[in-house]
């Protein structure tokens, strides 16, 4: 839900960033309000969660999450902001009656993890398209699945399996919570970040991921505890390794992301157990209970506001602060895994007997199900080395992330409304490898995989927003050109390949997507200059893209002179107007051409995917 939170709340966006921030704070907030009425409901007056209490919150998340599978549109924002607190309140509820018990912090750190681990699974097992936003029989059967199971899970509390003994306190740093799943969504649960941060191959990034958690999950279920070395050791790399993911990449990225995710569990014992209780009272949750909240909204929305609103230091830093405040929570005086003094320690059980190693497995099982169809390569499936005809048809689209501006992530309708245009080539913009508001999908590789096609991925504001290229055909030389920053207030790019005709002309294919704001002309004519000046035209040659400049602006003169023909003032309407896609009133999309013939271009009007219209034509390199 804290995926979905973000997809939902771009619709505020459309509004305002204000609203959006005032949208989510409330939101996320308002699990304090949810988590006190299920205490006031189960008569829990001391604040401390009963086993009433985790049923009541499992069984309100169950309904809500069944509810929001079966809405769409605006009732999908207001049903589902609802059951992002619900769900925030039900969990923290769960981890208070968890870690108020006797090696409770242990417990709780333990579940964490494990739900880490099977939050990548499923990612995995569904191509990082959650179900929420799936609207066939695959999507109501894992939406049932993930509804139910933690209801069922919490009957064994009633029933005294085990070794249920109520809660008696609550952690007094119950709202460290918060940070803690900021930086599973983040980057701990999201294997699209980790593979484009990393740029290995998806199906790896989530088997790393999980086999990650699985080592977090066995340092916990072993018996020994921790001298204080061991636990500052495990602060300091909590905090390296979150660095280390956000600034580096490649193969040291992702030591980086398996030092954080092992390192974590260790910290998150030590911040939830429970060395002298908080002071009671249902107030006194409620309030942990919005700070945990808002410590999950804030991070993440700074994160990204800051492509629009920038911060005055690198947003990496909001994200590594975050982790920093989880680390700081950890550190104990004395040994984190102690239980209160009012019940004896319960038998320490060997990790390679403990029952809760059997856990682990579906989380592995369900990333193996994902490694088959997305495997070992960044690139997608295999292609011939050429395209099937000497006339290629080529689509350019901003995707927006893949959120619709009807609240929706339909990535089989992006998928359905592109393979209706039997392209050879698509160039594609605002695509997103992780982003939080796009719901943490991987669309470059979810949609070379459903396509069929090859994919090359160039970043722009980050390793996860940036341009894409998908061909059925074979892509060489493949650059990746970085445009001036200008007035902002965000970074750019280009990426630029090429393909080959079935006769063997080699044409040059670049997507490229320039700043967006009205008054920003002078940037887009840099960037534009940068472009030209870095793939000069040396054979037939396609540009494509989101200019955000609209006929007689500056920026068109400026490709005309270079010798750019636009397509579809060549072979199409001049009216054909492409953005917004609910009620265009501005063409901003464009596709070029040099020493190339296009025929038959046109904007599709029917999709609604994104709040662009995608441009498609026919061309064929001049004889």
């Amino acid at each position: 839900m804290i995926r979905a939170s973000g997809p939902l709340l771009d619709r505020a966006f459309a509004t305002s960033t204000v609203a959006a921030g005032l949208a989510a704070a409330g939101t996320y907030a308002a699990a304090g309000l949810v988590a006190g009425l299920v205490l006031l409901a189960t008569r829990c007056r001391s604040g401390i969660p009963t086993t009433a209490a985790v049923l009541t919150g499992a069984g309100v998340l169950a309904v809500a999450r069944l509810l929001a599978q079966a809405v769409d549109g605006g009732a999908l924002f207001w049903v589902g902001l609802v059951t992002v607190a619900v769900a925030v309140a039900a969990l923290t509820l769960a981890v208070a009656f968890v870690a108020g018990r006797p090696a409770g912090g242990r417990q709780a750190a333990t579940g964490l993890l494990l739900g880490c681990g099977l939050s990548v699974g499923l990612q995995m097992a569904l191509g990082t398209w959650d179900a929420i936003w799936r609207d066939g029989w695959s999507g109501w059967v894992v939406a049932a699945v993930i509804a139910l199971a933690p209801l069922l899970t919490a009957r064994s509390l009633s029933r005294g399996h085990g070794g249920a003994a109520p809660a008696t306190g609550r952690p007094r740093r119950l709202w460290a919570l918060g940070p803690f799943l900021a930086l599973a969504a983040m980057i701990l649960a999201n294997p699209a970040f980790a593979a484009s941060q990393t740029g290995i191959a998806l199906g790896i990034a989530g088997l790393v991921l999980v086999l990650a958690s699985v080592v977090g999950v066995w340092i916990l279920l072993r018996p020994e505890t921790w001298p204080g070395p061991v636990r500052i050791g495990a602060a300091v790399l909590l905090v390296a390794g979150t660095a280390g993911t956000m600034w580096l990449t490649g193969a040291l990225a992702l030591v980086a992301l398996v030092v954080l995710a092992v390192a974590v569990g260790v910290v998150v014992t030590g911040t939830l157990t429970m060395h002298g209780p908080a002071p009671r009272g249902v107030l006194r949750t409620m309030g942990a209970t919005a700070i945990a909240g808002l410590g999950i909204v804030l991070p993440l929305l700074l994160y990204m506001l800051d492509y629009d609103v920038p911060l005055p230091v690198d947003n990496a830093w909001v994200v590594v602060i975050a982790a920093l405040v989880l680390a700081l929570t950890g550190l104990r005086r004395r040994t984190p895994d102690s239980p209160p003094v009012e019940h004896p320690a319960p038998e320490r059980i060997p990790a390679r007997v403990n029952t809760v190693r059997l856990l682990l497995g579906p989380a592995v099982l369900l990333a193996l199900v994902g490694l088959v169809p997305y495997g070992t390569s960044t690139t997608g499936p295999d292609v011939p080395a050429r395209a099937a005809s000497d006339e290629l048809t080529v689509v350019t689209w901003n995707l927006h992330y893949g959120v619709s501006p009807l609240t929706a992530v339909d990535l089989e309708g992006i998928a359905r409304t592109i393979a209706e245009e039997h392209p050879d080539v698509v160039a594609l913009q605002e695509v997103e490898r992780g982003w939080i508001f796009g719901g943490g999908t991987d669309v470059a590789t979810w949609m070379a995989h459903r396509l069929g096609m090859t994919v090359r991925f160039a970043p722009a504001a980050d390793r996860q927003f940036g341009n894409a290229v998908l061909s059925r055909s074979a892509l060489a030389d493949t650059a990746v050109h970085a445009l001036p920053y200008g007035a902002g207030p965000q970074q750019r790019s280009a990426l630029s390949t090429t393909v080959v005709t079935r006769s063997g002309t080699a044409v040059r294919v670049t997507s490229v997507h320039l700043q967006h704001r009205e008054e920003n002309t002078p940037t887009r004519l840099e960037q534009l200059r940068t472009l030209l000046a870095d793939e000069p035209v040396t054979g037939p040659s396609l540009l494509a893209g989101d200019l955000n400049a609209e006929p007689g602006w500056p920026e068109i003169t400026l490709l005309e002179d270079a010798g750019w023909v636009s397509a579809v003032d060549t072979a199409g309407s001049s009216d054909a107007l492409t953005s917004p896609s609910t009620d265009p009133d501005a063409r901003i999309d464009w596709i070029f051409g040099q020493q190339m013939t296009f025929t038959d271009a046109r904007v599709p009007t029917e999709p609604r995917e994104s709040d662009h219209l995608p441009v498609v034509t026919r061309a064929a390199p001049m004889s």
